[in-house]
């Protein structure tokens, strides 16, 4: 066995006729996979035909995921595959070249299959492994057998002394090698000299020869037992002399000694099997010890405990293990964390390429589009030539293809650009044009529905859909792709959906539409039993843009659909895990859900981690606060820490300081010093360990209660993937919370800390008012040019700007600073509402100065608005501009209205951009044709729409921008007209008055109603109470307009 030769795997020879077996005990888990994946690539090359045998289906699904991590394709074929009968045809004949994975539910099949190699990866019971062999005696009776025996490296630190053993005379000659043995012809000299003789007391360094010779006689009469010649003749009381035999050493030695120490299976399963023959577990005990106590040279070191491999640091593989995860219940969402008690032991919890994910059913992830059986060939040769999955999935496509292609429902969070659409649009494309040619003109509406958050991101995905179900022919006179954009054209869709189609592509508000229209019964539009999947791609956007339309969108699916395997499958995707909405209205229709994280940070606050940002204006007061942590772990004598610095530099300065003051800390700065890690497990269990960014991708510290960012990473992505030292947390958590993370910012890291706030924002945590105050004020200390554009809207509105970058300027100058003389300075006023822009901005026109005179087109008009009106409907009165001037007033038609204009600014000869005067603040571009000239008649009237804002009033974003559905739920419910009253009036109290923006504390109608409570109890929001004394703040710096 060459690849043993090449690892140094201490192994032996035991040969029975024409079969040899060698019994190979690499020193760890991880030592066995390279062990195998070497061994498997060498028969790959000399185009070997290889089986590996497994004990149960979950084991063999394992060993097939940790072998693709090392770059090794096998074959696994399920106990009930309809088709395992070709495909071990065309294995045998040599088509498939890949090793082929058996449990011992198919043994069976082992009758018709012809292996040079069979390798055991764990040893089960005694009457298995005699099946095993009579089975494989029918074809692959010449094969080689290779045996994985567990190694308990406890073992090799101990039994240097004497030891006694009793030697079994041999009674039959037997052909023994001792691989990798120097001392091999002497051994074998040596122990045919004492063959015969009586058990006597020898030294330790004849220990080998003696366990080699107890070994070689019960394995003898194993062997010959379980032969063809033999095996039907075999029974319980020759296994049992066999046995005996074995059972002759002695106590004092080591293997007996350590004969209930468990040993370090690689293969282990969540329920490993246990052994129903308690004599064949001691020969299973010897066979291990006698492997490990011969002198052999050790195995090859690997760094940690994952084995490296040739993929990219940004395919990072970790072990799949077996935790909880809660079962999925609506719970009331806490502000102050993210922790929804997610672990049960009613699923999988799966950890490899970089990918969290829980499923209540086993997923065996592919390597590619060719090991997910359910996507179409002509799919995949598609997609790859559109340069998706060309040589390897992705991360999450690695889980979701063979999970989704199976008709189950998939939950993806993920960063962008990681492959989330693609891991479902295949299914999509393939079911509905599968569906499609079986329904023909069986029923009406889509088979599939997509979401997405607008027509932009839809025509993109369009071109897709447009791509893969082109490759598989489109059905004559059906549609395959419906897409809805313009409300205006619904009747179109409508009649359109009469009739079987593919795909429906549209956006929630108009899907929701579409649900309404169809549940009231004015148009049957869409049969429930057809649709098979439903897909809502990036859902992050939608819930920015359309909270309330999603949410209601939600609860009217599980009405018209069966949301359930087989019938309807719901796929969800988006880059923020949304608590509330998730694990109230979203996993509560997937009984069948995987859900997949390819962002550690999501990943881990999902879990309950807890945040806790400090910042740090110096060096020495982040060191104090350091060493407050320090302090206070303490108490915890067997929880470790670890400190993630950006640099290897910064990690060493930072051990020579807590060496200073008496703290010790283990250091891994680069690959290279992973053996530190090791010992710092094994010494320091409740110590420090100094790590850089560099070595966090492959880090195993194993459970870790307390993660310290000293600095952030050079860029955002690799900060985020710190927090996948978590996982090992996450996958069996005792005590909540999971862990901490404390993180030290400098008020000079305003990037980062701004994407902190965006974080803690997006996720209902505490509102980071520290945080907020730095980014407020990064903006006024930039440097601007004098000539800088108009004024930021965010200042002009809150006092302060939290963009991530800005464009305007955030200086004021004194003339901008006084209102108008007609706007009100103080006291109570009564006025109309001529625009909402939003749930705290408006558009209003005081009553006691402008009052309704007449009502036109719907639109309530002073006696202003109305001689404008009535003069300018005169062809003769109407007098094109002849040279459009900033700050010049001018009339234009504006939605069948003749209405005054100020001119903003001119963009070119054509073009210029306007703001209303009097039904409006808004401003807008307009081409110079439709600009006529404003009489002098109507230039000395005051404009009469003003801008009204409650004051501190802000959606919890940084970029202040309230949700379309918001505005328009303000609109319908709070200023709809009631009682026939056609113009109704709201009051309010002067708060203060900036340029042309009144501020008010609230607003309230003359039924009581006040807009202020309406808003909060509806939506995400926040009142900063502090808000005035920042316009106050901004008033007081403002400047003179430099004059160049």
């Amino acid at each position: 066995m060459k690849p043993i030769g090449d690892l140094q795997v201490p192994s032996f020879q035991v040969v029975s006729g024409v079969t040899t077996f060698t019994y190979a005990s690499p020193t760890s888990g991880a030592a066995s996979l390279d062990f195998l994946a070497h061994t498997l690539r060498q028969r790959e090359a000399n185009t070997g035909k290889t089986i590996l045998m497994c004990q149960q289906n979950r084991e063999a699904e394992r060993l097939k995921f940790d072998l693709a991590e090392r770059d090794v394709n096998t074959i696994l074929l399920p106990p009930h595959e309809a088709m395992i009968g070709q495909v071990l045809l065309l294995w045998s004949k040599g088509y498939i070249n890949q090793a082929l994975i058996l449990c011992d539910d198919m043994l069976e099949h082992l009758g018709v299959v012809d292996a040079s190699l069979v390798i055991h990866t764990t040893l089960p019971e005694l009457n298995k492994f005699e099946e095993r062999l009579k089975w494989l005696s029918i074809s692959a009776g010449k094969a080689e057998m290779l045996v994985i025996t567990p190694c308990d490296e406890e073992n090799e630190k101990e039994g240097k002394g004497e030891t006694e053993l009793e030697v079994v005379q041999q009674t039959k000659p037997l052909k023994v090698d001792a691989l990798h043995s120097k001392q091999l012809p002497e051994m074998k000299d040596k122990a045919e000299a004492d063959a015969a003789s009586a058990p006597a007391r020898i030294p330790n360094d004849n220990k080998e020869q003696e366990i080699y010779l107890s070994v070689e006689h019960a394995t003898e009469k194993l062997l010959v037992s379980t032969s063809p010649e033999t095996s039907n003749s075999l029974d319980k009381s020759q296994l049992d002399q066999a046995f005996s035999e074995l059972a002759t050493v002695d106590a004092s030695s080591p293997a007996a000694a350590n004969a209930n120490a468990p040993g370090d299976s690689p293969f282990d399963t969540e329920n490993p099997t246990k052994s129903a023959d308690a004599e064949f577990q001691e020969w299973v005990k010897l066979v291990q010890n006698a492997s490990k106590d011969m002198n052999l040279p050790p195995p090859p070191s690997v760094t940690i405990e994952e084995p490296l491999s040739s993929a990219s640091a940004s395919d990072l593989r970790h072990q799949i293990v077996t935790t909880s995860l809660d079962s999925i219940r609506s719970v009331e969402d806490s502000p102050a964390s993210l922790a929804v008690v997610p672990f049960s032991a009613e699923g999988i919890t799966y950890n490899n390429y970089g990918v969290l994910g829980w499923s209540r059913h086993a997923v065996v992830p592919c390597y590619n589009l060719a090991e997910a059986p359910d996507i179409s060939t002509i799919i995949a040769r598609a997609m790859q030539q559109m340069g998706v999955g060309k040589s390897r999935a992705r991360a999450v496509q690695r889980f979701a293809w063979p999970h989704v292609s199976s008709g189950k429902s998939l939950l993806v969070v993920g960063n962008m650009q990681v492959g989330k659409t693609w891991s479902y649009l295949p299914t999509v494309c393939q079911r509905s044009h599968e569906d499609l040619l079986r329904r023909r003109d069986v029923g009406r509406g889509p088979t599939c529905i997509f979401v997405c958050t607008n027509q932009g991101q839809g025509k993109q995905i369009e071109r897709w859909m447009s791509t893969l179900l082109r490759s598989l022919g489109s059905a004559a006179g059906f549609e395959d792709v419906v897409t809805h954009w313009d409300k205006s054209q619904v009747e179109d869709i409508v009649r359109r959906l009469e009739k079987p189609v593919g795909i429906l592509l549209t956006s929630v508000d108009l899907l929701l539409q579409l649900l309404t229209q169809h549940s009231v019964g004015k148009s049957k539009i869409f049969d429930a039993q057809a649709v098979k999947c439903i897909a809502l791609d990036n859902l992050n956007d939608m819930v920015r843009v359309l909270p309330s339309d999603i949410m209601k969108l939600l609860k009217q699916l599980p009405k018209m659909f069966q949301l359930t395997q087989n019938k309807c499958q719901l796929l969800v995707s988006g880059r923020v895990w949304h608590t509330d909405l998730m694990v109230q209205h979203i996993l509560p229709l997937m009984p069948d859900v995987l859900l997949l994280f390819d962002d550690a940070l999501e990943a881990s606050v999902y879990g309950g981690v807890q945040l806790d940002v400090r910042v740090v204006a110096e060096e020495p007061e982040k060191l104090d606060h350091l060493k407050a942590l320090i302090a206070e772990r303490r108490n915890f004598a067997n929880e470790p820490a670890v400190v993630v610095c950006s640099t290897s530099t910064e990690v060493l300065l930072l051990r020579r300081k807590l060496q200073a003051i008496g703290v010790t800390a283990h250091t891994c700065e680069s690959e290279a010093r992973y053996s530190n890690v090791t010992e710092w497990r094994r010494q320091s269990p409740g110590g420090l360990l100094l790590v850089t960014d560099d070595v966090v991708p492959r880090l195993k510290c194993g459970k870790i209660p307390l993660l310290i960012h000293y600095s952030f990473a050079n860029i955002w992505t690799r900060f985020k993937s710190r927090f996948s030292l978590f996982y090992a947390s996450l996958k069996s958590p005792v005590t909540r919370p999971v862990g901490q993370s404390v993180i030290f910012a400098k008020p000079t890291d305003v990037e980062n800390i701004w994407r902190l706030c965006d974080f803690y924002m997006k996720h209902k945590l505490p509102r980071p008012i520290r945080m907020l105050e730095i980014l407020s004020q990064r903006h006024l200390e930039e440097p601007r040019e004098p000539k800088s554009t108009r004024l930021c809207h965010q200042m002009a509105a809150f006092g302060d700007c939290l963009r991530h970058s800005c464009r305007y300027r955030h200086v004021m100058w004194r003339h901008e600073v006084l209102p108008p003389d007609h706007y009100p300075k103080n006291g109570r006023i009564r006025f109309l509402v001529l625009v909402c822009y939003s749930p705290a901005a408006l558009a209003v026109r005081l009553s006691n100065q402008f009052p309704t005179a007449i009502r036109f087109l719907n639109f309530p008009m002073s006696a202003l608005g109305e001689q404008v009106q009535r003069h300018y409907e005169v062809e003769a009165n109407r007098r094109m501009h002849p040279n459009p001037v900033p700050g010049e007033m001018a009339v234009l038609k504006n939605a069948n209205r003749y209405e005054r204009v100020d001119i903003v600014s001119v963009e070119s000869d054509s073009l210029v951009v306007v703001q209303l005067l009097d039904t409006s603040t808004e401003s807008f571009p307009c081409n110079t044709s439709k600009l006529y000239s404003c009489d002098e008649i109507f230039k000395d009237s005051p404009r009469e729409a003003m801008d009204l804002r409650i004051i501190g009033l802000q959606p919890e974003s940084l970029d202040r921008i309230w949700p379309d559905d918001a505005r328009n739920l303000v609109r319908k419910e709070f200023f709809r007209r009631t009682h026939n009253k056609r113009s109704r009036l709201f009051h309010a109290v002067v708060e203060s008055v900036i340029h042309r923006t009144i501020f008010v504390s609230n607003m309230y109608d003359d039924e009581g109603n006040d807009l202020l409570s309406f808003v909060t109890s509806r939506f995400r929001s926040h009142h900063e109470k502090r808000c005035q004394l920042k316009l106050d703040a901004m008033v007081r710096s403002s400047k003179d307009f430099p004059h160049m």
